[in-house]
């Protein structure tokens, strides 16, 4: 903070915001009324109506913005009056690309939210802090001239060579930051919103260093990115009198999820790594997604998580037992002596065995994996690591839990994890369902075996 007093700067005052999603920018005239001396030359614009009191001006992004609280200069006066200087104008620039800053339907005031209550609570500290230091100024110059205190309010120009401003560099919060792979290359700089050095003037470019995860990058394109991760970017420059200021924007690259059945525009809880949708063709397994998913759009879905885990349970059930009468030949039945310990206490629970049986039928046959992985429009590699028979057998008992145990078993993670689990077993089974008897035999099926099934609860246990 500059404080000028006759047009010259006598005092400097830090007050550091620790922000990079709004700038503040005061610049402020303090009156203080001698005797014979009142606001009447000052224009209307800076009185309040319903009393004509002084107030500064604020500007959100260069728009005014109609609100005599935000900046109120009578903040201090109840509670202090000696450090209060209530007779102030001037103008209070506020600047923000973040999604967050919103306002109420006649602009008058801001949507309460975790960056307005921020913005408001560091205008206020300023408020405070500038009458605060600026009385204390004042109380100095009164004691040490028998003159009078008030003159000319704008600095002189050898006073404007001396004042700094902090750099900065603002982020454009409204830029996309969430990308499918692979990715476009990324024009970096349109990220930068402000950026200025301590004398208010524009950086150029090449003054900035950009780092990527910690690593030096220098180019402001940003390459194809290929595989799912996250980057930290950070934009540096070394300012020559007030040092080094930096910003930063995380993106996000993933693999493109398509939802199993419905729409394209609604966002499902069935989701699969697809670059297309799938709608699922069992009549009864498309309708209860398409009501799980609408139980599970509301705000209170925490309460219907067990009738979500049972409905989930029933996809389960009608997928495999569809397919099982559809292509029984694919499916032999086997003697219950024939199975080790392990595999004998979970194939007690027929569901259970029945799905881990079509998942290793798929894992075991790649020409059939390739033509499953190519109807859903999955890369063979994702479609081969996402048949994770523990995760369909985590999702098999989750699912079970809703029906006959405690819901505090179940959450939100947990019924998504099932989902997930569910809606890839789901599309499998249509896919087999809907193959002729004549394609598959002519893939030559290598049928699951007792040792399959042996191996495979052994190593799960």
């Amino acid at each position: 903070m500059n404080f000028y007093h006759k047009g010259e700067l006598i005092s400097q005052t830090p007050f550091p915001i620790d922000r990079i999603d709004y700038s503040i920018d005061v610049k402020l005239i303090i009156f203080l009324f001698e005797k014979g001396r009142n606001t009447r030359g000052i224009s209307n614009l800076y009185k309040r109506v319903h009393d004509d009191a002084l107030y500064p001006l604020v500007y959100i992004n260069k728009n005014l913005f109609n609100n005599t609280r935000i900046f109120d200069p009578e903040v201090l006066r109840k509670r202090s009056s000696g450090s209060s200087l209530p007779q102030m104008i001037g103008k209070v620039s506020i600047f923000s690309q973040n999604s967050n800053l919103e306002f109420n339907s006649d602009r008058t005031s801001f949507v309460e939210n975790k960056l307005t209550k921020n913005l408001m609570f560091n205008l206020k500290k300023l408020n405070e802090a500038i009458q605060v230091k600026g009385s204390e100024l004042k109380n100095k110059l009164k004691a040490g001239s028998t003159s009078s205190l008030t003159g000319k309010a704008y600095p002189i120009e050898g006073a404007k060579n001396i004042k700094n401003k902090p750099a900065s560099i603002l982020i454009d919060r409204k830029k996309k930051v969430s990308f499918f792979v692979p990715s476009e290359q990324i024009d970096l700089s349109e990220y930068i919103y402000v950026l200025k050095d301590s004398y208010g003037n524009e950086i150029d470019k090449e003054n900035i260093s950009i780092s990527v995860n910690g690593s030096d990058y220098t180019n402001w394109i940003l390459e194809t990115i290929e595989e799912p991760c996250e980057l930290q970017v950070v934009f540096r420059y070394e300012d020559s009198i007030t040092g080094l200021v930096s910003a930063d924007v995380n993106l996000t690259f993933e693999r493109k999820s398509s939802n199993i059945t419905g729409s394209k525009e609604e966002s499902s809880l069935f989701t699969i790594q697809s670059a297309s949708g799938y709608t699922v063709q069992i009549g009864t397994v498309s309708s209860i997604i398409y009501a799980i998913d609408k139980l599970y759009s509301l705000r209170e879905k925490e309460g219907f998580l067990p009738l979500i885990a049972c409905s989930i349970r029933s996809i389960f059930e009608i997928s495999q037992d569809k397919l099982f009468r559809t292509h029984r030949f694919l499916f032999p039945t086997f003697k219950n002596q024939l199975y080790n310990d392990e595999a004998k206490r979970e194939m007690r629970d027929k569901l259970l065995g029945n799905i881990v049986h079509i998942i290793l039928l798929v894992k075991k046959n790649s020409n059939l994996s390739t033509k499953i992985a190519e109807r859903l429009d999955i890369s063979y590699s994702t479609f081969m690591n996402s048949l994770n028979i523990e995760e369909f057998k985590a999702a098999v008992k989750h699912s079970h839990v809703g029906a006959h145990q405690s819901t505090k078993f179940l959450s939100k993670p947990k019924i998504e994890a099932c989902a997930d689990s569910c809606g890839l077993f789901a599309v499998i089974c249509d896919v087999l369902i809907n193959m002729k008897k004549d394609d598959l035999n002519s893939i030559g099926i290598m049928k699951v075996t007792t040792d399959d099934l042996n191996n495979c609860f052994k190593s799960l246990s």
